[in-house]
């Protein structure tokens, strides 16, 4: 996967995010004397970013079923859905943040977002995302008899160990 589709899987991954804080700043005239994200095209920004990363998923599932299936044998299966949980973690930090009224602040957030970013896609993190487990998708590691891993997202309840799937592969590991 190319680094802009992951990219552009990341800002998917935020969408969520960045439409309740569109939506808090759109709310928010007349009750505070400043809005911590400004107002206007920052809004907009993020209403427009929130829109359009919602209906990616759709677009990367539809592009991998075009992608050649493979078969794989499970040797042994671990449910992964916790990771999709534990990214979403990764929202309090802005959250905490909302009072970020100056500059120092709002860049030091801007950091850490970038930080996040960085992280995600050089980890080959796009699977996690919580669009994906919205969409009723569930995460699996799979190991398989040669003792390789990949991550698995299917919409399966259950996977259970030595059973045969056909997949295709998104990335190096998923």
């Amino acid at each position: 996967m190319s680094p802009s589709a992951r990219l552009t899987l990341f800002v998917s991954s935020y969408a969520p995010l960045l439409g309740v804080f569109a939506l808090h700043d759109s709310q928010a005239q007349g009750r505070r004397p400043r809005r911590p994200f400004g107002k206007g095209a920052p809004t907009i920004l993020r209403m427009g970013l929130a829109a359009l990363g919602v209906p990616v998923i759709p677009f990367v599932l539809l592009w991998a079923r075009r992608l050649a299936p493979q078969r794989l044998q499970a040797a042994s299966c671990q449910i992964r859905d916790g990771d999709a949980i534990a990214y979403i973690a990764t929202y309090l930090v802005p959250f905490a943040a909302v009072t970020a009224t100056t500059a120092r602040e709002r860049a030091a957030l801007g950091l850490f977002v970038l930080l996040i970013a960085i992280i995600y896609i050089r980890s080959e993190l796009f699977y996690i995302n919580p669009l994906i487990a919205v969409a009723g998708y569930r995460l699996f590691q799979v190991v398989m008899p040669a003792n390789a891993s990949v991550v698995l997202i299917t919409k399966r309840a259950f996977l259970p160990s030595g059973h045969e799937v056909s997949a295709r592969r998104l990335g190096d590991y998923v």
